[in-house]
């Protein structure tokens, strides 16, 4: 999939515009992308890339879009989503990405928020927002909508394709123009926003510029290298900043291809399809992997079981004598080709057999599922960082991982840890400030004694001697209980996240005396479970209720208990008849729980296990 290609002298390159034309001129015959049309994959270069920015781009100058205008786009991950990133960039105006996922009021919020003055809608349901909304967004002048299909006589929306055709017609009355508002585009000009999907409150407009962008992109393939003859897969809301940073701007400095996936739902399929070398993932999706896996075995025969240990035992031991600098010996070699063939080589195979490394961000991953991969050749690397930061900090080196932590600074980054313990960072990569938001920013980015400004995260964690930056929680998360012990609950969730049953769970014991918690069930393990064991149920709070899978639970948790301290165990657990729903806020488009939401939704459910 694309010819070899060398890297790109970027040098005096200071925009992401001109990083991608740069792209577009050079190698203007080669593949950078894949899709699936009707069933088939289908190519498509660097310069058809180039022409589609380029005629959405002069669409929005005839329409009359100044430099510093905001646009937003909500859609799901799919090609046309870069293609309009990189033509309101081109042209100097501000991209504001909105989750597919967000309710009508969310997407009111940040539309309006950001004064967006074009939408562009993916379809049908997108479209329907817009126009239950339009109402309250005086400054949205026209909606653009992706898909082929919608109703065609509403004033003021129109088709991706027609959009394009006004472009084209543009183009060829003004040529040269867009390439003049691409020149006039400056380093420190925000080129987007993206707004948080923080906890608390309403989401924050992050502005970043492409200093930023550049600055990553230049210093991440120090620590994980990346190459043009590498194969990534686009998946994850383009939305959030590592999405669009790992699947979107680094490329346009290495110039690897992505193929895009169907969806998120149909991405392991696309995987085995596509085969890939490099590939990012949310904690959850390696924690899915690891479920399926888990699941497999448990169903597996006497002997298939025994192999399955014997090769997890192997490429323990193995892994452990590399990473301790020893020479394993050449039985322990020939061992673990045998569990290669016998069983790593399967487990890869989910994977589409040709990866060299997987990155997990955005969330904290459990060091059991990095070790468990890390065993049969498949090596996550934990990076860490937040949209105020562009997407990451710090990033553990291949070969130099140390799990547990989130690795060492990158190039031209600085961290500190304040006396509260409160992770700070001074890097170029950390974003200006807050849209319209004087007060957050004020407490997001703190001057020292010295004048220089850090950036605080809001994390706590430590570094070791050798720079390694390990985090323990969030700032405000941390629970003391009633015997005055620190606990992180972050920890504790993410061990019962390996239980291939639970799909998020909330740990809580503020000023109590034990940890109680709040899990939800993994719908498609939950359900083989069922079917497994004969259970008869109408839907999945119903089977919560069912006494086979509260031993299920009980079951799980006990076994993971073993591996914490005695203060820190689970006591009592209740399942949650449904999942933790964005629409109600309780968790973020990222899963992440909106810890202060779940306890006042389930007060009385928490206080019970206290009763």
């Amino acid at each position: 999939m694309g010819r070899i290609m060398a890297i790109p002298d970027i040098s005096n390159i200071n925009t992401v515009p001109k990083l991608f034309w740069h792209n577009v001129e050079n190698y203007s015959d080669d593949i950078t992308m894949w899709r699936k049309q009707r069933g088939v994959w289908e190519s498509h270069t660097w310069g058809d890339y180039g022409n589609w920015s380029r005629d959405i781009g002069h669409a929005l100058i005839a329409q009359g879009l100044k430099s510093g205008d905001k646009i937003s786009i909500i859609s799901e991950t799919r090609i046309e989503w870069v293609v309009l990133d990189m033509a309101i960039m081109g042209i100097g105006c501000i991209t504001v990405p909105v989750y597919p996922s967000n309710t009508e009021e969310q997407v009111k919020y940040i539309v309006k928020h950001s004064e967006s003055k074009v939408v562009f809608a993916e379809d049908q349901e997108q479209l329907d927002k817009i126009l239950e909304i339009w109402k309250d967004l005086p400054l949205v002048e026209k909606v653009v909508v992706i898909d082929k299909y919608y109703p065609r006589n509403l004033p003021n929306v129109i088709s991706l394709d027609g959009y394009r055709d006004l472009g084209q017609l543009h183009r060829g009355e003004n040529t040269g123009k867009f390439e003049e508002r691409l020149q006039l585009v400056k380093p420190t000009d925000i080129i987007s926003f993206t707004y948080t999907s923080g906890t608390t409150g309403n989401p924050k407009a992050g502005m970043f510029n492409s200093k930023n962008v550049i600055t990553v992109a230049k210093n991440l393939p120090d620590m994980l290298p990346t190459y043009r003859t590498d194969l990534g897969i686009s998946y994850l809301p383009l939305s959030h900043i590592a999405e669009r940073l790992l699947g979107h701007f680094i490329k346009l400095y290495s110039g690897y291809v992505t193929v895009f996936a169907d969806s998120l739902e149909d991405m392991p399929y696309n995987l085995r399809q596509s085969g890939p070398t490099i590939m990012f993932g949310t904690p959850r999706v390696f924690e899915k992997f690891y479920a399926r896996i888990s699941i497999a075995i448990k169903d597996a025969s006497l002997f298939q079981k025994t192999i399955y240990n014997w090769a997890l035992s192997v490429g323990k031991n193995y892994t452990e004598l590399k990473d301790q600098g020893r020479k394993p010996s050449l039985w322990l070699k020939l061992n673990r080709i045998l569990a290669h063939f016998l069983v790593y080589r399967k487990i890869k195979d989910m994977f589409g057999g040709n990866i060299r490394f997987l990155l997990s961000g955005a969330a904290p991953i459990s060091p059991n599922i990095i070790r468990y991969f890390h065993w049969i050749g498949l090596d996550i690397y934990e990076g860490y960082g937040m949209t105020e930061t562009t997407g990451i900090v710090t990033g553990n080196k291949m070969g130099k991982a140390k799990i547990g932590s989130v690795g060492q600074a990158l190039a031209d980054t600085e961290i500190r840890i304040a006396e509260d313990g409160e992770i700070c960072t001074r890097c170029p990569q950390n974003i200006s400030g807050y849209y319209n938001n004087e007060e957050a920013t004020n407490e997001l980015l703190i001057p020292d004694e010295k004048g220089d400004i850090w950036l605080h995260t809001g994390d706590i964690g430590y570094l070791d001697e050798e720079g390694y930056l390990f985090i323990t929680d969030r700032k405000k998360d941390i629970i003391i209980t009633a015997g005055g012990k620190n606990v992180a609950p972050q920890n504790i969730e993410n061990l019962l996240k390996t239980s291939p049953y639970i799909s998020l769970a909330m740990v809580y014991g503020d000023k109590k005396p034990y940890l109680t918690a709040l899990v939800t069930l993994d719908e498609d393990e939950i359900a083989k479970f069922a079917r497994d064991k004969k259970i008869m149920y109408q839907d999945l709070a119903d089977l919560s209720k069912k006494q086979e899978v509260l031993d299920l639970l009980h079951h799980e948790i006990s076994g993971l208990n073993r591996d914490l301290a005695s203060y820190e165990t689970v006591k009592k657990f209740r399942i949650l008849e449904e999942e933790l729903d964005q629409d109600k806020d309780e968790v973020t488009p990222t899963l992440k729980v909106k810890r202060k939401v779940v306890i006042e939704h389930y007060q009385d459910l928490i206080m019970g296990m206290y009763s």
